[in-house]
């Protein structure tokens, strides 16, 4: 591992990771619905977009648990629980939890499968998972200034493999087509360059935003195996479908 949440923080301080900031809030806000009086879950370094949620949903239930091998010191202060825990144990009960977010974790992880498994035993059924991870071909994977240039990084097909015994993907958005250059030119027409990147070429950008409903099974024991049973309970949607 070469990078820690110190790193990452100080990339969100730059004025680079400040559009890239504002960029993904509003991709994860623009795929949920009615989240409030909701428990909300960040697993990994999820704390910019976490707060971002606290402030426009002030009643949300929201904890955000930070993997041990993310060390580093961090100054900023939140207005919800931050604990930091093994990477692969979850210290919340089962099916507690209605919405899970991940930044910055999939990609570090060095057993991801690990990872799923304990956001499916946290999720309430009918639960969402959104994961945001670097697409494999996507050009900031190509940069080491950044986060999503370090770790692993995912095809859709290769996400897919990774959640199909746990979770169905909904819907998946590739975003982030201005390319990851400290530039003044960059500052100044990103905006423009994500419009039209959405436009002409969208499934070009450089980050995938998954959005991931829990999978709830029953045992057929003539068979020995597991049925996957949707919508088995009804929930109040949170997303955007």
């Amino acid at each position: 591992m070469d990078i820690n949440a110190s790193d990452i923080y100080s990339f969100y301080q730059s004025s680079l990771g400040s559009i890239v900031k504002r960029t993904v809030r509003q991709r994860i806000t623009s795929v949920l619905k009615d989240i409030s009086n909701q428990s909300v879950c960040g697993y990994g370094y999820t704390s910019p977009y976490l707060s971002f949620l606290k402030k426009s949903h002030a009643n949300l239930n929201i904890t955000s648990l930070i993997p041990d091998f993310l060390d580093g010191s961090i100054t900023e202060k939140y207005d919800f629980d931050e604990k930091t825990i093994h990477e692969y144990f979850l210290p919340l009960d089962p099916s507690s939890v209605d919405l899970v977010v991940s930044t910055h974790l999939l990609e570090f992880v060095e057993k991801p499968l690990s990872s799923i498994e304990e956001i499916w035993r946290i999720l309430k059924p009918n639960g969402y998972f959104i994961a945001l991870v670097p697409r494999r071909s996507g050009l900031w994977t190509r940069y080491d200034n950044n986060p999503f240039g370090h770790g692993r990084s995912y095809s859709t097909t290769q996400f897919k493999r990774l959640i199909e015994d746990y979770l169905i993907l909904d819907q998946k958005k590739s975003f982030l087509h201005f390319p990851p250059w400290h530039h003044y030119a960059n500052y100044k027409f990103h905006r423009t360059i994500e419009k039209a990147g959405n436009r002409i070429f969208p499934y070009m950008g450089g980050l995938m935003i998954c959005v991931c409903k829990k999978i709830v099974y029953a045992t057929n024991k003539s068979k020995s195996k597991k049925i996957p049973i949707k919508n088995i309970v009804a929930t109040l949607s949170l997303i955007h479908i």
